[in-house]
């Protein structure tokens, strides 16, 4: 489909970002203004904080709606929030809604494109990429949704209460959406392959030109379980990359992105010696666990 039947459908993107700055981030600004762009009205959502003046001019002079909400639920509830607020003083529907959240970095600005790839799709629901743990599911850090997905996505908030952790929310409200929408027989289709698990595979997808990143892998923000299933399944170079470096080299970004929007890892010099005793206490850990597991008898 053209850009310009794109911009004839009805839709909303839901922006869901959590921030403590007063300024919009740069990546922030770079993803929200190509949304901009696709013609669907976009919604900034982000807890409650003082904003400065020149994000409130950003955000205006984009045509982009700001929604503060509390610090709660996830990214899902944010969007179950807003969708709450348009149900009771608004009364919309669009045949499009778009959630999106901060987690990914756009270095590249294919909006368009991505959204065109999504509506020539026969799929219900659309993702940039998919995942097996738990069970088959879409990413939720972006989800197009067509009619009959917005009302499984409807159906779902109505079932699940808001969830309090960061694994609760990915699998009650991320896998367990996908597994509502596959129940009801919908379609989910995503729009990039990996050959590896995804969170393994962004070097494959920066050498794709795929024009986007996992923050995580940035800012190296994980948990020790998290470092170590990349140690597990033989994916330290995927943990330990540059990936600002590696982009910059290999990942095409657009010309107007600037190089410091990509949050970097700010490691210490003593980071190698760090992550070789992070290793070697979850490693000594993990097989204490085994071994427990083997002499200890199965309950009743």
């Amino acid at each position: 489909m053209a850009d310009a039947d794109i911009k004839t459908l009805s839709g909303k993107i839901l922006y869901a970002s959590y921030q403590e700055s007063e300024t919009l981030p740069g990546y922030v600004r770079y993803a929200l203004a190509g949304l901009a762009q696709t013609g669907f009205p976009v919604v900034y959502l982000t807890n409650e904080r003082d904003l400065d003046a020149d994000s409130h001019a950003f955000l205006d002079s984009h045509h982009i709606e700001l929604f503060f909400t509390v610090n709660s639920g996830y990214d899902f509830g944010m969007w179950r929030r807003y969708l709450e607020y348009v149900a009771k003083f608004r009364k919309e529907s669009w045949g499009r809604l778009v959630l999106i959240n901060d987690s990914i970095v756009y270095y590249q600005n294919r909006f368009h494109s991505i959204f065109s790839r999504a509506e020539a799709s026969d799929a219900d629901a659309v993702s940039l990429t998919q995942n097996e743990e738990f069970r088959h599911h879409l990413q939720s850090f972006f989800l197009y949704l067509k009619p009959r997905a917005i009302q499984a996505l409807l159906e779902h908030f109505e079932r699940n209460p808001e969830t309090e952790t960061f694994y609760d929310t990915v699998r009650v409200m991320e896998v367990g959406f996908s597994g509502l929408m596959q129940d009801k027989g919908l379609k989910l289709e995503a729009l990039y392959s990996t050959s590896a698990p995804v969170l393994f595979s962004y070097l494959e997808l920066i050498r794709a030109k795929a024009g986007f990143v996992k923050r995580k892998l940035l800012e190296k923000r994980f948990t020790d379980e998290e470092v170590f299933h990349f140690w597990k399944n033989g994916a330290e170079a995927a943990y330990k990359m540059d990936y600002a470096k590696f982009i910059a080299k290999e990942g095409a970004p657009d010309k107007d992105f600037r190089q410091d929007w990509l949050v970097t890892d700010k490691k210490s010099a003593l980071y190698g010696v760090r992550y070789f005793f992070r290793m070697l206490y979850l490693h000594f850990r993990w097989n204490a666990h085994i071994i427990k597991q083997k002499v200890l008898p199965s309950s009743p």
